[in-house]
């Protein structure tokens, strides 16, 4: 009876829960679908799609506002297109903005 009652002792059975847990742990991180590697590299696919989401965006926009000002003729950006296609004028500067 003292030794079915010594196996129930708490220290035992929180080290077989433990043993328990490892080996768990240890199948998945081999086996599993999802594991450490996955969680990683799931992570940097994604901050890959929002900055290439934010830079699409942030070009369709640009090209909005030209597509808008070429078509209501607005000077500035008529006058700035014919400065693209031309040579400086002289004392002119060019300022190349990115």
């Amino acid at each position: 009876m003292r030794r079915a009652m010594r196996f129930f002792n708490s220290k035992i059975l929180l080290n077989i829960f433990f043993i328990f847990l490892l080996v768990y742990l240890a199948y998945h991180i081999i086996n599993g679908k999802y594991n450490i590697q996955n969680y990683l590299i799931n992570k940097f696919e994604l901050k890959l799609f929002q900055d290439f989401h934010y830079n699409l965006k942030q070009k369709s926009l640009a090209v909005d506002m030209d597509l808008r000002a070429l078509y209501n003729e607005s000077e500035d950006f008529v006058d700035e297109i014919s400065h693209q296609f031309s040579e400086p004028e002289n004392g002119e500067q060019l300022l190349k903005i990115d």
